[in-house]
């Protein structure tokens, strides 16, 4: 036989693997992240319903107040703003699903970090650890689907896993975040894909009462990591440091627990987007060479106990390997 449908001479097999597929001109999308301080490209925010909002009391919905559908829109069209003026390309994140028998599905899909983790291979769509937001991961399937991002990974079986429990901290090592949010089959799903992209993780423990990694540990360049160091076990800090890393400790203060001020985003290397109202958390970082490249009032974002880095899904950065 030598027709190619049969695998003649003019058969013509795929080369590479699925990271080249994302380079330009490639069969996907180029959106694609292998490294947290990378300059930010595309990302992606979502305003839910105002029926959401208002679907139960605050915690049920998992909220600490009840939050303004108007006052939230406002929160977002100014990170929204922030962005474009940095360079960003702004997508949306799709309208939640039908609620079937989640009455509230989709009213903390506001949070958009959290519904995937993108890798050079594309991205991993979670599997949410509460109920309330179980349905949600639809959402980050059909963003994917319309951007021509490939799923390098669903997580499945009993695993549970949030992409805000998940950081790039260098092309080869990806920190996962072990605590309510993310379960040791989840991190073993995603201690699975890293390791088939080159990457071996390292697993270090969210504190109680602290959401997901992102609220502990953040990369703000290649060889530098902010961290609330009072809330790691010190041997996971002490490990990063002999990993190469500095690690800037930032302690507890008013602006931290109450303003958010840790809940910032890594726009580029050793630059910052930050919760407005942080002028210690910015003297602290700018002493480091850390420069606040925009700041953002969140006072509806924070009734959800979530700041900008929360509520912006990561789709893509530059590489600068």
């Amino acid at each position: 036989m030598t027709a190619a449908a049969h695998h003649g001479p003019g058969w013509r097999p795929r080369p590479g693997r699925q990271e080249d597929d994302l380079a330009p001109g490639g069969a996907w999308a180029p959106l694609r992240v292998s490294r947290d301080c990378d300059p930010l490209t595309d990302v992606a925010l979502h305003l839910p319903p105002a029926a959401l909002l208002t679907a139960g009391p605050p915690d049920a919905l998992q909220h600490l107040e009840r939050i303004d559908h108007d006052a939230l829109r406002r929160d977002l069209d100014g990170l929204a703003g922030a962005y474009r003026a940095l360079g960003v390309t702004v997508h949306e994140l799709p309208a939640p699903a039908p609620p079937g028998g989640n009455p509230y599905r989709g009213a903390n899909a506001v949070y958009a970090r959290d519904l995937l983790w993108m890798t050079r291979a594309g991205a991993v769509i979670p599997r949410m650890a509460s109920s309330v937001r179980a349905g949600e991961e639809l959402q980050a399937h059909r963003l994917c689907a319309r951007l021509g991002v490939p799923v390098a990974r669903t997580i499945g079986a009993d695993g549970l896993f949030e992409g805000a429990d998940a950081a790039w901290l260098r092309p080869d090592l990806v920190a996962v975040g072990l605590g309510v949010r993310t379960n040791g089959a989840g991190a073993r799903q995603v201690e699975d894909e890293a390791r088939a992209q080159g990457a071996r993780v390292l697993r270090l423990s969210v504190p109680p009462g602290v959401q997901h990694l992102l609220g502990v540990l953040q990369v703000l360049d290649a060889d530098l990591l902010a961290a609330r160091t009072s809330l790691l076990r010190p041997g996971e800090v002490r490990h990063l440091r002999d990993l190469g890393f500095t690690v800037l400790d930032v302690p507890e203060s008013d602006e931290v627990r109450t303003r958010l001020a840790f809940n910032f985003v890594t726009v580029a290397p050793r630059a910052v987007l930050l919760p407005d109202g942080c002028p210690d958390t910015a003297a602290l970082l700018a002493r480091h060479g850390v420069e606040c490249a925009a700041r953002v009032p969140i006072p509806e974002l924070a009734k959800g106990a979530g700041g900008p880095a929360c509520a912006t899904g990561i789709l893509a950065r530059t590489s600068q390997d």
